[in-house]
């Protein structure tokens, strides 16, 4: 009879300390209360008096709701936030170099082998468009320019033969063929000068150097002044073909260099541009036209620029999208392949909100907010948001809210908490 007096004691304390708890956790331990209560065998006094369990309400479904009363809220020092509407654009931080402008570069390369005499450039020096960069001497140029001056000779020639053989045809002098035969070669010596003609200015030959040569050439008269000297001919300069700075210099005097070699690059610095990376998660968020501001180490001032380039294809080593934008360089004080922060201005979109970032619960890789009930303030609704940028003190929700509604801040991990508590006594299991 001891051992069953001391069975009732112990569940009795265990009952009393169990109701105890209840007070203070919402009454969540009822059920496990009742469950208690139902398995542990009543003892019987002496007199063999059977004592009945106590009655337990049957607790009501859980509607998935975390409800706090004002004491409660008062206690966890509880805060809430209105639902903003997104008006300001938010900015994503990239990571980029800066470049020269590839559309600008001039590439100073012969058009023909040749022996480099003088290089009047040196590296980093501006220039002007028409100053002079290497002096050139090419016996395939002086071929080039005697090649224009005979077949200038022979047109104007065959030219005046026709002339004067029209004349003779009208008064039979001649024979219609003989006439024939003089347009024809008329034509072929035409021809022959355009082509000689055309070959200078694939050499890029000035046209005040190619006038220069048939000057007072006709068929009459001729002396090798008016022809010019070999030497001469073989001379050329390459000038800038426009405004820009030395940027590489591959050039060394007295070298031999054949056609198409690459001797010097100039570019403009008055304007550069700039590549960052953009993740594949964020590539929708990007359009050409939008603003993003460049941020050097060095300067005070973010630089604005415009994308203009979003490539089509992800890079393999870094698996990220190239975007390119064009940022003004007056001061000549940026450089090329210098590394910056760029920020991207997203405009905003409808229906995405700011909440502050202590109002956001991350869980299982989800995100979720507290809501507070229109009808009554002490209820609170989990509700999952889909996040579009997060930052240090506001969250923009690209969708689960809408403007106007109230979330909890302070106090939203007790929320959390309790609603996991809630979801374990309703169903046993851990809520998702």
């Amino acid at each position: 009879m001891i051992w069953r007096v001391f069975i009732a004691v112990a569940a009795a304390s265990c009952l009393a300390g169990l109701a105890y708890f209840d007070v203070y956790s919402g009454g969540k331990v009822r059920a496990a209360v009742v469950q208690i209560a139902q398995l542990v065998p009543i003892a019987k006094s002496e007199s063999k008096t059977q004592v009945e369990p106590a009655k337990v309400e049957p607790r009501a479904p859980w509607d998935g709701t975390v409800t706090l009363t004002d004491d409660e809220k008062k206690a966890l020092g509880y805060n809430a936030a209105v639902v903003l509407k997104q008006t300001k654009p938010i900015s994503l931080e990239l990571t980029g170099r800066t470049d020269y402008d590839q559309d600008t570069l001039t590439k100073v390369r012969p058009r023909f082998d040749a022996l480099v005499q003088k290089v009047h450039a040196k590296m980093g020096q501006k220039v002007r468009k028409g100053d002079a960069l290497v002096d050139l001497f090419s016996t395939e140029l002086a071929a080039a320019k005697t090649d224009l001056q005979v077949s200038y000779v022979q047109w104007r020639h065959d030219l005046r033969l026709y002339n004067v053989r029209v004349d003779l045809e009208k008064t039979k002098a001649i024979a219609r063929q003989v006439l024939v035969d003089t347009a024809n070669d008329l034509m072929k010596s035409r021809l022959a000068y355009t082509t000689a003609l055309g070959k200078l200015k694939i050499f890029e030959v000035p046209d005040e150097d190619v006038d220069v040569l048939l000057v007072d050439l006709g068929d009459e008269k001729i002396s090798e002044e008016k022809f010019g000297k070999i030497a001469d001919k073989a001379r050329m300069t390459l000038r800038a073909p426009a405004d820009g700075i030395v940027i590489t210099r591959e050039v060394v005097p007295g070298n031999y260099y054949e056609s198409g070699s690459l001797l010097m690059t100039t570019a403009p610095l008055d304007h550069l541009w700039v590549w960052v990376n953009l993740y594949e998660i964020d590539q929708d968020k990007v359009r050409l036209g939008q603003i993003m501001e460049i941020d050097f180490p060095f300067l005070d001032d973010k630089i604005r620029g415009k994308v203009e380039y979003i490539a089509n294809e992800v890079a393999k080593d870094t698996r990220a999208v190239r975007v390119r934008a064009s940022i003004p360089n007056l001061d000549g004080r940026l450089k090329s392949d210098m590394v910056v922060r760029a920020f991207l201005e997203i405009p905003p979109l409808d229906g995405q909100t700011i909440v502050p970032r202590k109002s956001v619960i991350a869980l299982n890789g989800e995100e979720y907010v507290f809501v507070q009930s229109e009808k009554n303030a002490n209820k609170f609704e989990r509700k999952q948001i889909r996040v579009a940028q997060e930052k240090s003190d506001f969250v923009v929700v690209a969708s689960g809210l809408k403007a106007g509604q109230v979330v909890a801040t302070m106090g939203a991990l007790i929320l959390a908490q309790m609603y996991e508590d809630e979801g374990m006594i309703e169903t046993g299991l851990p809520t998702q």
